[in-house]
């Protein structure tokens, strides 16, 4: 049942359809598997129809469509299809391959023409653990179309650890474009290592005098703090402590973390615990509503 007490706003949800004939899945490198993910997709299937329907009946105000790289990579078809359709509801966040030489004028029309809120850049290291993707000259021409949009900057990179690497790039990023808010997929990586004191590390340390820098707290982190024996309101507020209750926002990470969208919204709730009411209602849904909401209804 939902709390009438808090509404959310959903920063990282993923939507997928079984009407593959119109939107063709490539499954290829699923973590689950190829044929274990096809058989979910036709089983049960993340459409706005049930999204919606989901968030109806938790309180969730609106949210996200987070591009889901597992079954579309960088056809963006139905996740923009949704924002289109429930305008009111939903914003697109799209997943572009930032060094292509098409991706920025690509970028710009689908902005120019239909619901975005944010680009989502994903990868993993290269042979000598950099990251090249995210800044190179060519993903630079992304990421200044981006900003001429103004759109969030949404970062995913793999693997799931904290890696000074990447969040070093991520950091000086944010510094040439002091103007743009990077959404940090999964707050970055925090580590759940040695107890609650653990789990933000130097790493993440780094960034705390980098203001345009957020962070999303998903299921996958709950899921790993649960694992580790960690309080996740403990981190929740090491994390407001640390930077402040405007730069955390949650995501649910539905279509992805096999946990009820019920018991993800209460665990959510559950993880603010230890705020004060006013950072509870930022970081369940002020902020997300103010990132990727602001251009509902348009």
């Amino acid at each position: 049942m939902p709390n009438p007490q808090f509404r959310l706003f959903d920063t990282h949800a993923h939507f997928f359809t079984n009407d593959i004939a119109r939107y063709p899945a490539d499954a290829s490198g699923a973590r689950e598997g190829r044929d274990v993910m096809m058989a979910r997709l036709e089983r049960d299937p993340a459409t706005a129809e049930r999204v919606l329907a989901l968030w109806n009946a938790c309180g969730v105000a609106g949210g996200a469509a987070v591009q889901y790289n597992t079954v579309y990579k960088t056809d963006n078809r139905y996740t923009i299809d949704v924002a289109d359709a429930h305008h009111d509801r939903v914003s697109a966040v799209l997943i572009l391959d930032a060094a292509a030489p098409e991706t920025p004028e690509q970028l710009r029309a689908l902005t120019g023409r239909h619901n975005v809120s944010g680009l989502r850049l994903f990868g993993y290291p290269d042979a000598a653990g950099e990251y090249p993707w995210l800044d190179s000259p060519a993903a630079l021409k992304t990421w200044d179309v981006a900003a001429e949009m103004r759109l969030n900057m949404v970062v995913m990179y793999a693997p799931g650890a904290p890696s000074f690497a990447a969040l070093r790039r991520v950091a000086a990023l944010a510094r040439r474009y002091p103007q743009t808010v990077i959404a940090l997929d999964h707050c970055g990586w925090p580590g759940p290592h040695g107890g609650a004191a653990g789990t933000i590390g130097p790493e993440h340390l780094e960034l705390v005098d980098v203001p345009n820098i957020h962070f999303k707290l998903t299921q996958i982190n709950l899921n790993r703090f649960a694992e580790s024996a960690i309080d996740p309101a403990d981190f929740v507020r090491r994390m407001v402590e640390t930077y402040g209750a405007g730069r955390l926002m949650w995501g649910s990470d539905l279509g992805n973390t096999k946990v009820s969208y019920a018991e993800m919204a209460e665990q959510a709730i559950a993880a603010t615990q230890l705020l004060a009411e006013a950072d509870r209602h930022r970081v369940l849904h002020d902020n997300g509503a103010r990132l990727f909401g602001d251009r509902l209804g348009s």
